[in-house]
């Protein structure tokens, strides 16, 4: 038996940039929450990010609402205590992504470890037609 898809409707919030990498710093963009407890949680950025510090500044921002959602009553209360043993935040980032984005995820992966959460990336595979 799969897990249900439910696509939530995000409010919108006044950090929302449709144009950008990544669009909306407020919501997950998927979340699979485990049987055994722990989740699954994925940021994905399907265009490539620059090097421009507001693009630096939105994933770090986006990271940080990940871990706070972690820490939340919410999520204790549907996937039980996060440990970095079962609850990852998964970045899928383009391939064309700047450097500094990719050094940028490699320099947080401590504080994502300190906040009960392993953070793993992985380059978006992108299919050329």
């Amino acid at each position: 038996m799969s897990a249900p898809i439910i696509k939530h409707h995000a409010p919108k919030h006044p950090d929302d940039d449709p144009d950008h990498p990544i669009p909306s710093l407020a919501v997950l963009d998927v979340a699979a929450i485990l049987k055994d407890g722990g989740a699954d949680l994925t940021v994905v950025i399907a265009s490539p990010l620059h090097s421009d510090e507001r693009s630096l500044t939105r994933l770090l921002d986006k990271i940080q609402g990940y871990l706070g959602h972690i820490q939340s009553p919410e999520f204790r209360a549907e996937a039980g205590t996060p440990n970095p043993g079962n609850t990852t935040i998964k970045v899928l980032i383009h391939p064309d992504s700047c450097i500094e984005a990719f050094d940028l995820l490699d320099r947080s992966k401590d504080w994502v470890l300190a906040n009960d959460a392993t953070l793993k990336v992985e380059r978006l595979d992108i299919a050329v037609h």
